[in-house]
């Protein structure tokens, strides 16, 4: 299961600052405090699910659905390039644009049908937040002469 913010269930979440020594004993075992980009909102979650532990997912975003991508196609760095002499696989999260490479499988592909639902639900959020912003009346046009 993906983490979602339990307010306006966005996967657009980031680590929130341990602001004491509770949170960052409880961190320790994986329960760290996010923040939705989204929202704002800062909760608690428990982020090592122990399910999750053999895939692949994004360091930035931690989201599973992931693509491929060829050294042709992108800049790898000299990291990247010997762990994939390794064995390693690269992977590209197309939500945050993050390639990267890693032992473990994906758990699920990429589609652009799930990245558009995703930026219809972004646009819609961004629309109403458009229509909650002081001063709903239009602006008076101007008298013509």
């Amino acid at each position: 299961m993906p983490l979602v913010c339990p307010q306006c269930g966005s996967r657009h979440l980031r680590y929130a600052h341990r602001r004491s020594t509770v949170e960052v004993l409880w961190s320790l075992v994986g329960v760290r405090p996010l923040r939705c980009r989204d929202c704002r909102l800062r909760f608690t979650e428990r982020t090592w699910r122990l399910g999750s532990f053999r895939y692949a997912r994004c360091p930035t975003c931690w989201r599973m659905d992931l693509n491929t991508w060829r050294v042709g196609d992108y800049h790898a760095s000299t990291g990247q390039l010997l762990l994939m002499q390794l064995g390693g696989r690269p992977y590209r999260c197309e939500y945050c644009r993050v390639n990267f490479v890693s032992f473990r499988p994906r758990l699920e592909k990429f589609t652009f049908k799930r990245w558009k639902n995703h930026a219809t639900r972004k646009r819609g959020t961004e629309e109403e937040a458009a229509c909650h912003t002081v001063g709903d009346e239009p602006a008076p046009s101007p008298a013509v002469e």
